[in-house]
């Protein structure tokens, strides 16, 4: 059985990770996933085996989603836009998938409608089409919005929603998400299991500090940068982005902290570590979560986002986790949170972190005739 998955991640790299995990639990269930994707190629990205075909990249302006840029870092153009859809339709025909799941869209990606509805619509009749989305999205902030996204959800099988009800359920982000409750499945986190412990090596004992794998985040890096001047904490910066390792100089420039560019051991660096400290995007939140190391989360606010706020608030209520708000800090709160926080025991993880494979078995089920249950 083979399983299309189509995603653009546009600044950091949570949506193609999110899939991939999703096409290895496909894998391993005996499906021949394809991961189709159409954001820029990350430089440590391991597919796991998995076949990833690459389209020719788009990535966000800054915050500004609505201007999506060429791998030249100019505006996308006509060209480049057919380009992709011609891509995509090659993907999807030889041969056509029995299913396919596309990521955000129509909840979001909306400038890439064209191409999502072009691929939905080669789908073979009766085909299940999905919609893979985050625990929490940005929140609509005009009913127009709704109403364009409810109006295009029918070809849908199933809308499934990768967290846990009991901690972030879709209503927390989406005004209609009742309306959906015959075709939502929660699978709970989509996440890796956390390595094995081992006390020794890079991270140990540090403050280390991760904004993910994209340009985001600058400004807690560099309160950071500032915070471990007056700490007694050693603390390690992880700079993500095109630009890290210029941008990782220009920190380590600022004080004692080590800044280097996103490392692809960073889970195990988070498992040694005496605090993190963080952004509360989707992957580093559940990371956090899943580790017993003591976690700050800091969530992005600028451009008035709030998807991070709302997860943050949710996974203040988890031992260990602890949400500070970038306006009320200064680097000196900062180092001072960090160093109580490191100062707390150990903690067990409390999340439900089986995500991928059950989203697996929902599409597989559906593909079946079934419908796997919440």
């Amino acid at each position: 059985m083979r399983v299309a998955l189509l995603v653009t991640h546009l600044m950091g790299s949570g949506h193609l990770q999110r899939m991939l995990a999703v096409a290895r639990a496909l894998a391993r269930a005996g499906a021949r996933p394809t991961v189709i994707s159409g954001g820029r190629p990350l430089a440590h990205l391991d597919a796991g085996g998995v076949e990833l075909i690459q389209l020719p990249p788009v990535s966000a302006d800054g915050l500004d989603y609505k201007t999506l840029l060429g791998p030249d870092g100019r505006p996308a153009d006509a060209a480049l836009m057919a380009a992709r859809r011609a891509a995509i339709a090659r993907a999807l025909s030889a041969p056509p998938p029995d299913a396919l799941v596309v990521e955000l869209y129509p909840f979001g990606r909306r400038q890439l409608a064209e191409e999502f509805e072009a691929a939905i619509a080669a789908m073979a009749p009766g085909a299940p089409v999905f919609c893979s989305i985050r625990d929490v999205l940005e929140p609509p902030r005009k009913p127009a919005r709704v109403a364009w996204t409810m109006a295009r959800l029918a070809p849908f099988r199933a809308i499934l929603a990768h967290g846990d009800p009991a901690l972030t359920p879709l209503s927390l982000s989406w005004p209609e998400a009742d309306a959906l409750a015959g075709r939502l499945i929660h699978t709970g986190y989509v996440a890796e299991p956390p390595p094995p412990a081992e006390p020794d090596g890079p991270g140990a004992g540090e403050a280390l500090v991760s904004v993910g794998g994209g340009a985001i985040g600058r400004r807690l890096l560099e309160m950071a940068a500032l915070a471990a001047r007056g700490s007694a904490l050693r603390w390690r910066l992880l700079v993500g982005g095109a630009d890290a390792a210029a941008e990782a100089a220009r920190l380590a420039a600022l004080g004692p902290a080590l800044a280097e560019p996103a490392r692809p051991d960073y889970r195990r660096m988070l498992g040694r570590a005496a605090v993190s400290v963080s952004l509360c995007g989707y992957n580093t939140a559940v990371e956090a979560a899943l580790s017993p190391t003591p976690a700050l989360l800091v969530p992005m606010e600028e451009g008035g986002e709030r998807e991070q706020l709302i997860r943050a608030r949710a996974f203040a209520g988890l031992e260990g986790i602890e949400v500070l708000r970038i306006g009320d800090l200064t680097p000196e709160r900062l180092a001072r949170a960090a160093e109580a926080a490191a100062a707390r025991p150990r903690r067990p993880a409390r999340l439900a972190a089986d995500g991928a494979a059950r989203a697996a078995e929902a599409i597989l089920a559906a593909c079946a005739g079934g419908r796997a249950q919440e």
